[in-house]
């Protein structure tokens, strides 16, 4: 194998660590733990490039979820810059601390007796997207259901025995856990049937459903809401993340190309090798 072999043979060994690492660098960030009781966690597909969706999450998480969870890790000047908001605004409608600065940390004000008020410290959520996974936020925040066993009336499917009550109760209304009657399934996967054709039913406990008129939002307005605050969470873990992926595919398309030149220079230089 000649020097230049050995070369070519060495840079695609690096083309392959380098495509390995892109590809498997967000699988294992967002690796979160099973959804518990809930099941399967619900697929989330975050969307970074919708700045809509970011804003409308940003004052969610401001209104609702802020005053007990910061974002120590952000700054509010770059939020309001990376979402399009300008600073004036962003300011006067969701900063409701006028001390507050541009360059300031946002560290919230929850005083350190929280810890007894709800067992334990809200923790702060700037990187709780690269911790749980945002598959696990998103499932998390709409398993909230009614359980008068609870201090707070209740318990989420994802998290049994949550110390964080339902903010977002009034919007989404009073979830409750209900019994409904499903098919049964035969050992060939197929619906087991009685001997008129009909379907041969169980009684199976476990699943969510919220009592109507409880709620501002209807199901489909909460679930919208959720995926803006789960996105905002998600940008807040990683601000460069939309613009590192955009990045990721020129590199890709970049080595695609060199590799191909490389390997026609290779071939040029092997037919005076064996001349």
């Amino acid at each position: 194998m000649t020097f230049l072999h050995k070369e070519i043979m060495n840079f695609y060994k690096i083309i392959f660590f380098i495509f390995f690492i892109l590809f498997t660098y967000d699988l294992n960030s967002a690796a979160g733990g099973a959804c518990k009781d809930y099941g399967d966690c619900d697929k989330f597909d975050y969307s970074l490039n919708d700045i809509e969706s970011l804003q409308r999450g940003a004052s969610t998480y401001i209104n609702y979820c802020y005053g007990c969870h910061s974002l120590q890790y952000s700054r509010w000047g770059r939020v309001a810059t990376d979402l399009q908001i300008p600073e004036d605004i962003f300011f006067e409608n969701l900063v409701f601390d006028k001390s507050i600065k541009p360059g300031d940390l946002m560290t919230g004000a929850m005083p350190e007796d929280s810890a007894n008020w709800f067992g334990v410290a809200p923790p702060d959520l700037t990187l709780v997207s690269r911790y749980k996974g945002d598959d696990w936020i998103y499932s998390y925040l709409r398993a909230y259901y009614e359980d008068s066993s609870k201090q707070y009336g209740v318990n989420n499917l994802v998290y049994p025995g949550t110390a964080m009550p339902n903010v977002l109760l009034a919007l989404q209304g009073n979830q409750k856990l209900v019994c409904k009657d499903i098919p049964m399934i035969a050992a060939n996967g197929g619906q087991k049937r009685d001997e008129y054709g009909n379907d041969i039913l169980k009684k199976k406990c476990g699943f969510l459903e919220v009592e109507e008129g409880t709620g501002k939002l209807t199901k489909e307005e909460f679930d919208d809401l959720i995926y803006d605050l789960t996105n905002f969470l998600v940008y807040v873990g990683e601000p460069i993340k939309a613009t590192r992926e955009r990045l990721g595919w020129y590199v890709i398309f970049y080595f695609l190309i060199f590799t191909a030149l490389s390997s026609l220079l290779y071939r040029e230089f092997h037919k005076d090798y064996n001349k």
